[in-house]
């Protein structure tokens, strides 16, 4: 070999011991600020880095970075043509613009994501009250919970899964109803992850006799929109203390006819209420009694869009402090349903569609950050 070649050689091989000989600390920094799916790729480079990334306190300050922003996990909606139905999960990084898929056992086929905590997804069929299964789509790891004891028939059933920072265990809640005795059954059972068995939770009557429609983990509680007809209302279900609250709307508050939804904005709880061409924020206060809570007025924005007749808009996120993003979605002329991503600038009025690759033509989205969590056994 040419002195000058054999010089550059060992140059480079020293460099590159040098890099896999850099003090833990900085590995572990450098690491933590590539994507959650790199990292499973620099487990394998060598035993040093495969320590680092399963070592707990690395888990724990990835999940804690600055540099693992929140994405979005799609389901694709079923269609109507079996042979057509995706089984694949889309996982979307909104700052690069890339989507990714993740391909789903086939036993997760006829499940619906239901939850997002920590990384983690619950996921149930809708009118079964078996399997109910906690996964995490990024490392495939999964989790079948017991068997309910109730043998009862069900129409509905929503799963709710939560983080109680107080006893450092996942809960798993679910609301369903049930037929016995040709009469409806509402009932609510809770497991924590590692226990054997679900156990019925006793809920408030202004809850048992309501249909739920959606339940999302935010700030340590588990919110629930339950509807009667054309009535709604949203419930909160403490973790630790493990007890239903009605949060009540303002006198002059209107829950009919439009459409309902909460999201995280910059770590508060916000509820979203869509009217026609008018979107209005509220947010949580103390209401009027002990222990009580209540919605108070936030802030509202003209779309200059009239939502309805066969368009629909739901708020996702706040993006930054100028944006928000919007899954709007439509019927085309083939009586298909079509949805996509949009950034919305309420102080511009302006609407920027998001030409992603990959997305699927009808979808459920929850927000998600990806984990590296181990599921508790």
């Amino acid at each position: 070999m040419d002195p000058n070649q054999r010089s550059s050689t060992n140059c480079k091989r020293q460099v590159n011991r040098g890099v896999l000989d850099l003090p833990h600390e900085m590995i572990s920094e450098i690491l933590c600020r590539l994507p959650t799916e790199s990292i499973l790729i620099c487990r394998v480079v060598c035993k040093t880095w495969y320590a680092i990334t399963k070592d707990p306190c690395f888990i724990n300050t990835l999940g804690n970075s600055h540099y693992q922003p929140t994405r979005l996990i799609l389901k694709p909606l079923p269609y109507e043509d079996i042979g057509r139905t995706p089984y694949y999960l889309v996982l979307v990084d909104m700052e690069k613009h890339k989507t990714r898929r993740i391909p789903l056992e086939k036993m997760f086929q006829e499940l619906q994501i239901t939850c997002s905590c920590n990384g983690f997804l619950s996921m149930a069929p809708p009118k079964k009250l078996d399997p109910v299964v906690i996964y995490n789509p990024i490392t495939g790891d999964r989790l079948i919970l017991p068997l309910s004891n109730s043998k009862s028939k069900v129409s509905c059933q929503v799963v709710g899964l939560g983080f109680d920072a107080s006893t450092n265990k996942y809960k798993v809640v679910r609301a369903y109803t049930g037929l016995s005795s040709r009469r409806k059954v509402r009932r609510f059972e809770i497991i924590s992850l590692g226990e054997s068995s679900w156990r019925e939770l006793s809920a408030p009557q202004r809850i048992v006799n309501r249909d739920s429609s959606g339940v999302t983990f935010l700030s340590g509680a588990l919110y629930w929109t339950m509807s009667k007809g054309i009535s709604t209302i949203v419930v909160q279900f403490d973790l630790t203390d493990e007890k239903f609250r009605v949060i009540s709307f303002p006198r002059y508050f209107s829950s009919r006819h439009v459409s309902l939804g909460l999201v995280d904005i910059r770590g508060i709880v916000t509820l979203v209420q869509g009217d026609s061409n008018t979107v209005r924020l509220w947010r949580i206060g103390d209401g009027e009694g002990e222990d009580e809570l209540s919605f108070y007025f936030y802030i509202s924005y003209d779309t200059h869009v009239k939502w309805g007749g066969g368009f629909s808009c739901a708020f996702l996120r706040q993006i930054n402090q100028e944006s928000y993003l919007l899954q709007v979605g439509y019927w085309n002329s083939q009586n298909e349903r079509q949805e996509h991503l949009t950034q919305y600038f309420p102080n511009k009025v302006q609407f920027l569609d998001l030409k992603l690759r990959g997305l699927p033509d009808s979808f459920k989205t929850l927000c998600f950050k990806p984990s590296l969590v181990p599921l508790p056994k």
